[in-house]
């Protein structure tokens, strides 16, 4: 049996959210208000990603979650990834709600002797169980684990649709395998967001004295005393190694992950020959509360607190559901095996951290003036703009187009027309139609051929300021040309708007 020490915690998340349950306190189902439809999809081979998680690259040997957004092992690729992490002498803890029969199957379908570094933590889903008559399914499942030489542990979220039925669960996991399930406190918010931005912690139950007490009478966890002592310390006021002695891995995107809510722009994925660094947290996490990160307290990645103990100690207390194997590879705390910063070396790191983040905030400050300055000139033209479109649309609204009415719009209206309409949707379908309308009206209203207009003679306003020319001037020159002719009588308005955007340009270009 091997007995080297752990060194590493990584927490592996599965993309997808696909489920074959409906778990009240879910954070995918209720929190988040969505469905369980996302189906997960890998940006790499697992061949890939095995070989990334090499203890050579990632620090030594680690202790692994992996868990995914819905059920974990519905994915395909998880199982041949599982068993590619036992192969290079890591324990694996895959957390599942242990009904899918066929993948429990493929799971311990691998060599028996890595099989003592996996645990199968089985989320025991009592409502739902009973609900899909999947109880027996769940501890038959549960037992076949344990025969195969692996570890298994039933575990509970302490939720209140549990506590009516709390004798009833311990009485049937007694009978079914012998020992009681482990449990935390069901942490809640009303979205994950919420969490992940931190302040106080809340659970359903509220965990009051008398709460806690009957928890303790029943279920002996101490696991749940720990998750509820780590409650109240505020993840800010202490001094974490997650990121240095632990990280997450998106497995989507290869995203790496200091904790639960702290990313890094590391792709875990990529440049897989080289050693993955990466700085600790420090004080800068923004989780709510530490209390469900028990086997990162529990090994050791929080050493100011004192007196935690072991996963070993918190979890493998149940006799008969975990290997001597486990036992002895998780009693361990990080520190006893990784140096610690000194007192000095925390101060320095956290004095870097600060000048790193008033950078940014210098930097965002010139971004954020820059902003208000462009706001402050969006505000001065824009209604101007809007103004001259307005005019416009006052001219051709409701009743009939003509001459005398347009005389007034100059070609300054035009290009107000074109800035605001580019910037809607089907913005080209109105321009043209709104000018199509004009060129119309005023085809069919007035003579040109008698009026004694031409754009030639209007060559020095042109030169002094071309917005200010008459449309109706640059009508003369080109409205008698066939091609209008034709397209009015077709009423093809987004090619003879095309044709009369062209004319104007070309008569405008050409004068310089």
């Amino acid at each position: 049996m091997k007995t080297d020490k752990i060194k590493r915690a990584v927490t592996v998340y599965v993309p997808g959210n696909l489920c074959n349950l409906r778990c009240g306190y879910c954070y995918v189902s209720e929190c988040l208000k969505n469905g369980h439809e996302e189906r997960a999809e890998f940006c790499y081979p697992v061949e890939h990603m095995i070989k990334a998680f090499r203890p050579e690259r990632i620090g030594g040997l680690a202790y692994f979650t992996v868990i995914g957004g819905g059920e974990t092992l519905l994915p395909k690729e998880v199982v041949p990834f599982v068993h590619g992490l036992l192969h290079y002498g890591h324990v694996v803890e895959v957390v599942t709600n242990n009904t899918l029969n066929n993948r429990i199957d493929e799971l311990l379908d691998t060599d028996p002797d890595e099989l003592g570094r996996l645990i199968v933590k089985c989320s025991l889903h009592w409502n739902e169980l009973k609900r899909l008559n999947k109880i027996d399914d769940y501890f038959e499942n549960m037992r076949k684990v344990l025969a195969a030489g692996a570890s298994s542990y039933p575990f509970m979220v302490m939720s209140e649709e549990y506590m009516k039925d709390l004798n009833e669960i311990c009485e049937v996991c007694i009978r079914e395998i012998g020992a009681l399930p482990q449990c935390t406190p069901c942490v809640i918010a009303e979205t994950r967001e919420e969490f992940l931005q931190g302040g106080e912690a809340r659970t359903n139950p509220p965990c009051t004295p008398e709460f806690i007490r009957k928890v303790d009478e029943t279920l002996h966890s101490k696991l749940f005393d720990e998750s509820v002592r780590f409650l109240d310390i505020d993840p800010q006021k202490i001094f974490c190694y997650a990121g240095q002695w632990a990280f997450g891995v998106e497995m989507d995107s290869g995203t790496l992950l200091k904790c639960h809510n702290v990313r890094t722009k590391i792709n875990f994925f990529e440049n897989i020959e080289e050693p993955v660094v990466c700085e600790p947290v420090g004080c800068e996490c923004g989780i709510a509360s530490c209390s469900l990160q028990y086997p990162l307290f529990g090994m050791g990645l929080i050493p100011e607190i004192k007196n935690v103990p072991t996963y070993t100690e918190m979890i493998c207390d149940r006799a008969g559901l975990f290997t001597d194997e486990v036992k002895a590879l998780m009693d361990v705390k990080i520190p006893d095996v990784e140096q610690e910063m000194t007192p000095e070396e925390r101060v320095l790191f956290l004095m870097n951290r600060i000048q790193e983040k008033n950078k940014r905030i210098n930097n965002l400050l010139v971004v954020y003036q820059r902003q208000k300055e462009l706001l402050e000139m969006y505000k001065h033209e824009i209604p101007k703009e809007q103004k001259l479109v307005e005019e416009i649309l006052a001219k051709i609204d409701g009743g009939k187009v003509g001459y005398e009415d347009l005389s007034c719009i100059s070609y300054e209206h035009f290009i107000a027309l074109y800035q605001v309409c580019n910037t809607m949707e089907n913005g080209l379908g109105i321009y043209c139609g709104i000018l199509a309308k004009i060129y119309e009206g005023l085809f069919h209203t007035h003579d040109y051929d008698d009026a004694g207009l031409s754009y030639n003679a209007h060559e020095d306003g042109l030169l002094a300021g071309i917005k200010n020319v008459p449309i109706t001037v640059i009508i003369a020159e080109i409205s008698l040309s066939e091609s209008v002719k034709k397209y009015l009588q077709t009423k093809d308005n987004e090619k003879m708007a095309e044709l009369m955007q062209k004319q104007i340009c070309g008569l405008l270009g050409g004068r310089g």
